[in-house]
């Protein structure tokens, strides 16, 4: 003999229903489900859904002045480790240099912020940050970002670096004073 058996709700032993039919035998999840310490949920099927979900979220920061008055001299502000849960990954870097100040001694003074991941340097701002006077001028909240694709479950060092590649021999400063915020560099891993 056969048969078929046909549910419209699945509920807990406190009667709170954890599942409900659409009348064609499609079981949906309702809110509230809780799985007790210890147990394990094994799928059998295919997982469909969104995907893309923060996995974890990493903060390297720093205040201290770093000062110079050298051109083309790599300075790493701050960095961060981060160890991703899976190859297909995409890791999201987010920078914010602060406290930029130029000297008087150049009439043309540059600044270059980059991005490392361990050795390789992912991008750069090309000088972006350029003046062409004799005024000491100060600047922060500098951003550069960039998404990354490390293809590695090992850890991996990020760099917030930079260089004046023009000070003139005046002195360039970066978290000048030590007073004008975090230069920060924040990595989340994004789950494919």
């Amino acid at each position: 003999m056969t048969g078929i058996l046909k549910v419209d709700q699945w509920k807990d032993s406190g009667d709170n229903t954890l599942m409900t039919s659409d009348g064609a035998g499609v079981l949906t999840a309702n809110a509230g489900i809780t799985i007790p310490s210890g147990a394990t949920i094994t799928n059998n099927g295919s997982l469909a859904g969104n995907f893309g979900k923060i996995a974890q979220v990493l903060q390297g920061q720093n205040k201290t002045v770093i000062s110079t008055s050298l051109s083309l001299v790599d300075f790493d502000v701050t960095t961060i480790s981060i160890t991703p849960t899976a190859t297909s990954s995409k890791i999201l870097i987010l920078c914010n240099l602060m406290g930029i100040e130029k000297g008087t001694g150049s009439a043309n003074t540059r600044l270059d912020v980059r991005i490392y991941r361990d050795s390789t340097q992912l991008t750069t701002s090309n000088a972006n940050r350029w003046t062409y006077n004799t005024n000491v001028e100060r600047d922060g909240g500098f951003a550069i970002n960039w998404l990354d694709s490390p293809s590695s479950t090992s850890a991996i060092n990020y760099r917030l670096n930079f260089q004046w590649l023009d000070t003139g021999g005046s002195t360039c400063y970066v978290n000048k004073d030590g007073n004008s915020g975090y230069s920060t560099i924040t990595v989340m891993e994004v789950l494919a």
